[in-house]
């Protein structure tokens, strides 16, 4: 009896570009620094980090500074509802200890969509 092949099913296609948004964003001073993590996630579930260091030890500036950058990739859309967090190393359990910081979410939620509509404008 001969043997039967199931029928082949194509592959799933492997999308050259995937459209991210900005979940949470981390915050750590660096020396005179802050250096910002972004955590993105796409609508695949996908989850990548964009990692920079803003020139300045201001958090305001430094979230400007990020979203600037996470912006300008071109394939993230949104910043909406952003959870912005400062991290600190705690001595006893070596972890870091996340705390939120609600009032700078909104500079970068701005920054973020102001920085995509200069870019949305230049592609015009």
């Amino acid at each position: 009896m001969p043997r039967r092949r199931s029928p082949r099913v194509a592959p799933e296609p492997i999308r050259a570009t995937s459209m991210w948004r900005v979940d949470q964003v981390f915050l750590a001073r660096r020396g005179g620094r802050i250096e910002v993590t972004c955590s993105l996630v796409n609508d695949r579930g996908g989850l990548r980090n964009l990692r920079t260091v803003a020139p300045t030890d201001d958090p305001e500036d430094a979230l400007r500074h990020a979203a600037r950058f996470v912006a300008g990739q071109g394939n993230v859309r949104t910043a909406r509802q952003v959870r912005v967090r400062w991290t600190r190393e705690q001595t006893t359990t070596l972890q870091d200890e996340l705390i939120r910081d609600q009032l700078l979410e909104d500079v970068f939620d701005d920054a973020f969509e102001e920085t995509l509509q200069e870019v949305r404008d230049r592609m015009r």
